[in-house]
């Protein structure tokens, strides 16, 4: 009996360090994910500036003229 409970115990401290380091790996990721969004947000307004800019530029949302 006492075998069984060291045995659980072990498992249960090893399981307690894996969902520790899978919730330092999750955060680390959700924090570059957001990071990663904001480039992106970034890119897609300087990509829709510099179409403006360009102004006879094709249009992201407007069809070719043989439609």
């Amino acid at each position: 009996m006492e075998a069984r409970l060291t045995k659980l115990e072990m498992k249960l401290a090893y399981a307690e360090e894996a969902i520790g380091t899978l919730d330092s790996v999750v955060t680390d990721q959700a924090k570059e994910i957001a990071l990663l969004r904001a480039h992106l947000e970034k890119l897609e307004k300087r990509m829709t500036d510099l179409l403006e800019e360009a102004g006879d530029g094709p249009r992201l949302n407007q069809r070719p003229p043989h439609y």
